[in-house]
């Protein structure tokens, strides 16, 4: 059940992501810029749990269009930095409205107090299944507040 639950999901956010423009890999880099701020290609890399070739292939088409902006590291020029840019963040909020609401629809028949332990329960399972690596969530995920 688990996995036809979160192939359902996965298809339903891919598409509220793509309506955005955005891979759920690039919506990922997006909201970790945003709630963490600039960080370092490499850094970037480990955030995401991504090669750096791969990650290069995520990043070049959101600078090519605005969204991300790569720039040498002012203490070591042998590093990138990667910031959001105002046209990334207005994309990742459109994108995470989008996200917000296929949430809302796939737990729709839950009750507020329900959808709050469930939301608390994932977050145990994650948590014990990744020793606390908060970073294997998205941002607006499971952290996002129940109502």
């Amino acid at each position: 059940m688990l996995a036809l639950l979160g192939h359902e999901a996965m298809r339903r956010l891919r598409d509220a992501h793509t309506a955005h423009g955005l891979t759920p890999r690039q919506f990922h880099i997006l909201g970790l810029l945003h709630a963490r701020g600039p960080l370092a290609q490499t850094e970037l890399a480990v955030e995401t749990d991504t090669a750096a070739s791969i990650l290069v292939t995520q990043l070049n088409p959101l600078e090519a269009e605005g969204l991300v902006a790569r720039t040498r590291d002012m203490h070591d020029r042998r590093r990138h930095v990667v910031v959001l840019t105002g046209d990334g963040e207005q994309r990742l909020r459109a994108a995470t409205a989008a996200q917000h609401a296929v949430e809302d629809g796939l737990f729709q028949s839950l009750e507020g107090s329900q959808r709050a332990e469930l939301t608390r329960l994932l977050m145990l399972v994650r948590d014990d299944l990744t020793g606390g690596e908060e970073h294997c969530a998205t941002p607006s995920s499971l952290d996002r507040k129940s109502s």
